[in-house]
């Protein structure tokens, strides 16, 4: 038996043989994406908690932006992490580490977005709304920067569309409609993670790894 813990999308299309499974694959609705910063900084910030959320006034506006036009909102909701309030070994002593997410719409192969463009610009959302902390220097303390954007989850991860919650929570996506977590054809080969059943987001990842788990010992006999 094999488990594919890859992207169900990429093993359909890239490490099956074609068939009408991959070919449906194709035409299927896939998540937004995230642009990504891993900071390095000289300096702690302690008005910054473990986890701070903003959330954008034009909420509709924002969804629209990243999910009908793939593309970043002009006033985007954003997630920071600070890891070193949870486990102080995350940083030297007197530095810190900071993560920054910022939502934006996955790969557009018809109409290609200028990344460059939107790296800075989700940058500069960032420093603006932290400067409603009172956090205006932060980017003069930024000794060392890695930034993930959707080519990045593409590339690293075989993220299809460098979508990073795989295929989206839409009504013909959900429930039975969902791919299975057994192949139709190979009933040998099974599938964990987003794209599978019961759907994306890390605790329901896990989810489907036990249902996949459950599957294969029905299917050969076996214990749990």
């Amino acid at each position: 038996m094999v488990v594919a813990n890859a992207d169900l999308p990429y093993v359909y299309t890239h490490l099956l043989p074609p068939d009408s499974h991959a070919m449906r694959m194709r035409r299927k609705r896939y998540s937004c994406s995230v642009i990504s910063f891993f900071w390095g900084l000289d300096r702690v910030y302690p008005a910054l908690g473990p986890h701070t959320l903003f959330l954008a006034d034009d909420y509709r506006e924002n969804f629209a932006s990243i999910v009908k036009r793939l593309d970043l909102p002009a006033n985007p909701s954003l997630y920071l992490h600070a890891p070193g309030r949870l486990d102080p070994g995350m940083a030297p002593p007197g530095e810190d580490t900071l993560i920054a997410i910022v939502p934006v719409g996955h790969i557009n192969e018809h109409n290609p977005q200028d990344w460059a463009v939107l790296i800075h610009q989700a940058r500069r959302a960032v420093f603006r709304r932290l400067s409603l902390l009172g956090i205006t220097d932060l980017e003069a303390h930024i000794q060392f920067e890695t930034v993930f954007a959707p080519p990045s989850w593409l590339k690293r991860y075989n993220l299809s569309k460098g979508a990073t919650h795989g295929l989206c929570h839409n009504l013909t996506q959900l429930g039975y409609l969902r791919p299975g977590n057994r192949h139709p054809h190979y009933t040998n080969l099974y599938f964990t993670g987003a794209s599978t059943h019961p759907g994306t987001g890390m605790p329901t990842a896990l989810v489907s790894a036990r249902h996949t788990a459950t599957r294969i010992c029905e299917a050969w006999g076996l214990t749990p």
